[in-house]
């Protein structure tokens, strides 16, 4: 999929469909071979509307438009905005309705419902969890493990999951490490030195990446809601990642009339008041 925007991107002008197939999928690569990865690439950006086809030709559309196909963590964004699209993600509570992103945004909502700092979710625990915790209505968010091993690439690339630092066990070991989408949030969202309520702040976030406890995808699903102030495991590891990294900077105001409530194992009552934006936050 990223091969294919960046030579949309790097054209400039509609490419027919062949031509594109020619240049990514040439018979020197695929050895005379059926080869079906440029064409399922194509049908995923197309279900996406980051592609669109006239006459046969394609060009960039929707959340893509705009790349210029120079660096991934822009494309990783658009990826991202155009998974989590309400349009997309209609009837998210319905079990029959397992299609598409709707598929992907029930895995990530079980998947960013775990601790980071737990043990990394795995298929068998996928297996065991995600029915028990996702409403009834919503049935099983991945129901084999096909999905589950395209999960594994899927939620890196969008930035919502990260693999394990040191070797596990299980099938497709990954930790619910959402840093990478929380940090391109703050960059579109915020100014450098801009300073910002933490409760705010939090809301906001929710609100750009509704798979997290709290937001409206996870509230859909039956994910308990950490509530208003309290930022809940996932976003405060990557708040806390933020800080360590210095790219945020974390304030604690003693006159605060509203705090959010972080979840820090090595400090029980870790209040945040304000949350700044350093100018560190492309390093």
């Amino acid at each position: 999929m990223w091969a294919v925007v960046r030579l949309l991107a790097a054209e400039r002008k509609p490419l027919p469909t062949d031509r594109a197939r020619a240049l990514l999928a040439p018979p020197s690569l695929t050895e005379g071979k059926e080869n079906k990865t440029f064409d399922q690439a194509l049908r995923s950006l197309r279900e996406l509307q980051m592609v669109a086809v006239d006459e046969g030709r394609l060009s960039l559309a929707g959340h893509a438009s705009d790349l210029d196909g120079t660096d991934f963590p822009s494309f990783s964004c658009a990826l991202r905005q155009a998974v989590l699209a309400g349009e997309l993600n209609a009837g998210l509570a319905d079990d029959a309705g397992q299609t598409g992103s709707r598929d992907l945004t029930r895995i990530l909502v079980w998947f960013l419902s775990r601790d980071p700092l737990d043990e990394p979710a795995t298929w068998e625990i996928a297996q065991r969890e995600q029915s028990i915790d996702l409403n009834p209505e919503a049935g099983t968010a991945s129901r084999n493990d096909t999905r589950w091993n395209r999960f594994v690439h899927w939620a890196p690339a969008l930035g919502l999951a990260a693999a394990p630092l040191l070797s596990s066990s299980g099938k497709g070991p990954l930790l619910p490490d959402c840093t990478t989408a929380v940090k391109q949030s703050v960059q579109r969202l915020w100014a450098v030195g801009e300073r910002v309520n933490a409760v705010d702040a939090a809301r906001t976030l929710r609100s750009a990446l509704p798979v997290l406890p709290g937001g409206d995808y996870a509230n859909a699903l039956g994910i308990p809601d950490p509530g208003a102030q309290s930022a809940g495991p996932a976003l405060s590891y990557a708040l806390l990642r933020g800080e360590d990294e210095g790219w945020l900077i974390l304030q604690q105001d003693a006159d605060a009339q509203r705090v959010l409530t972080l979840h820090d194992p090595d400090r029980p009552s870790h209040y945040v008041s304000d949350i700044v934006i350093s100018e560190d936050q492309h390093g």
